[in-house]
């Protein structure tokens, strides 16, 4: 059974390529449309398009059908096309006509938009606790190892004194930093484009606001010709977020190559987090700081795919079913990402080493009483000479408690009691 079935046989080549990867795909939102169905039967209750009784058995239906999809039962037959017809057609097979009531008012495209968004708000909750505890993380390895030396680098040449407190504290404070991300992309999300139907709405008396309510968005989006002109941008809010942190991540892990690296030797990573050479006895891998370090280009360049679906003109066009895919992908990698990420930190054990007294040129410089372009010369000239001495100077000093109390405001969100309530009587 296909929602858009209206006779006549479908070339079987071109169903099987118009259908893609949805079977497999659409699985990770099918609870969310589920919730979906379930505020619209409301929706119609209200605007007497369907009876309490029947809103009442189809949510029945829906309830049965969201504790296969917990239990990992559901499987969508690639006939059916799509989690939307797969749905359809379990309640038709067990409820009967009034299963056929379920699809007034909508249209697969606001149906998987309504899908996706409420996956995407769902998924933004975890992200962000799981970008509070990469930070967390960072910021538990700086105070833990606050004032240990470390030579801080730039273009990969030792600069100045630095201490590991610092150089996991700027991480830290560069993950929270980017927190606004975030917030703009969950606020993209915190739409309701229920009841857009194809992109035009519905002639029916549907109640937008009352879809909105339900779902626990923010507000609806309108007018409603703007869910699909916001494909893709939503998408790509989300995933460049992900790409930020992701980044920081990547960058991160780089260090964590480099410092390992028995030429830098600042750091060790135990051996039950490194691999061994399938050929050389003697060696240890960070191959799981190289993998992070890749994280951020497939979150990228699953945003980039997406950009490129989406230069469409307005109105739905059948493309943008290729936004999924990437979609699921990018989130999926960066998530993985950051749960790694927080679990590698706490392991990382410092190495220090006393500093090399050149890194205290520049103190030394401006310590001399004369002006610092003469002075910077003069502590040049004895730097070539090998005459050039110094007294130690601590780095920079920072105070943690501001970033402390940072990570210890994230507060977990859980959509789903409210969800749940619109499957109950």
């Amino acid at each position: 059974m296909r929602l858009w079935d209206k006779g006549g046989d479908l070339d079987a080549a071109v169903a099987a390529f118009t259908v893609g990867d949805d079977p497999v795909v659409d699985l990770a939102w099918a609870a969310h449309d589920v919730v979906g169905c379930a505020a619209h039967t409301r929706v119609l209750e209200r605007a007497g398009l369907l009876s309490a009784d029947e809103g009442s058995t189809l949510r029945q239906g829906l309830l049965a059908l969201l504790a296969e999809i917990e239990r990992a039962e559901f499987r969508i037959d690639p006939a059916e096309e799509d989690v939307h017809t797969a749905i359809e057609a379990r309640l038709t097979a067990r409820l009967g006509p009034v299963a056929g009531k379920l699809h007034t008012g909508r249209s697969r495209n606001d149906q998987v938009l309504t899908a996706l968004r409420l996956w995407m708000l769902d998924e933004l909750d975890g992200i962000e606790l799981e970008w509070y505890g990469v930070a967390s993380a960072w910021v538990t390895f700086a105070v833990k190892h606050r004032d240990r030396p470390l030579t801080g680098y730039t273009h990969l040449q030792p600069a100045m004194p630095s201490s590991y407190g610092l150089w996991a504290g700027g991480y830290g404070a560069a993950l929270l930093d980017s927190l606004p991300l975030l917030t703009a992309a969950r606020s993209l999300a915190d739409r309701c484009p229920l009841g857009s139907a194809a992109g035009y709405g519905s002639p029916l008396p549907l109640d937008r606001a009352l879809a909105a309510q339900l779902l626990g968005f923010s507000q609806v989006e309108a007018p409603v010709t703007t869910p699909q002109l916001t494909r893709g941008i939503v998408e790509s809010a989300l995933l460049g977020a992900l790409g930020a942190a992701t980044g920081l991540v990547g960058r991160w892990a780089w260090d964590l190559v480099i410092f390992s690296s028995s030429e830098f030797a600042s750091v060790r990573l135990p051996p039950a987090f490194t691999t061994g050479s399938s050929i050389m006895p003697q060696k240890r891998n960070p191959d799981v700081a190289e993998l992070l370090r890749a994280s951020a280009v497939g979150v990228r360049a699953a945003r980039r795919e997406i950009e490129d679906v989406v230069a469409l003109p307005g109105g739905y066009q059948r493309d943008v079913q290729l936004t999924k895919g990437p979609l699921l992908r990018g989130v999926r990698q960066a998530r993985a990402a950051l749960r790694i990420a927080a679990h590698l930190a706490p392991a990382i054990e410092p190495t220090p080493r006393p500093l090399d007294p050149a890194l205290y040129a520049a103190a030394e410089a401006y310590r001399r009483d004369k002006p610092f372009r003469e002075a910077y010369r003069d502590v040049a000239s004895e730097l070539a000479a090998g005459t050039f001495e110094a007294e130690s100077t601590p780095p920079p000093d920072w105070d943690p408690a501001a970033l402390q109390a940072r990570v210890a405001s994230a507060q977990r969100k859980d959509r789903w009691p409210a969800w749940r309530a619109l499957l109950s009587d």
